[in-house]
């Protein structure tokens, strides 16, 4: 394996885990927030998804290559 293949690999691999990261601690946030706020509703577990997906898709788009 060349040195930049190897490089990509490492790179593209980083970005998999931060977007599953990102997306998993704010999942975990919006669920620890539903349970001090005990409202009956999953309210902050999707709102949190929703903004840690958007937040990871962000990342992954500003790190890919503009060609």
């Amino acid at each position: 394996m060349s040195e930049k293949n190897s490089n990509n690999y490492l790179k593209y691999s980083q970005l998999g885990i931060q977007l599953f990261l990102t997306i998993g601690i704010c999942g975990w946030l919006g669920y620890k927030m539903d349970s001090w706020w005990n409202n009956g509703k999953p309210l902050f577990i999707i709102l949190m998804i929703l903004i840690g997906t958007t937040g990871a898709i962000y990342q992954l788009y500003k790190s890919l290559p503009k060609h």
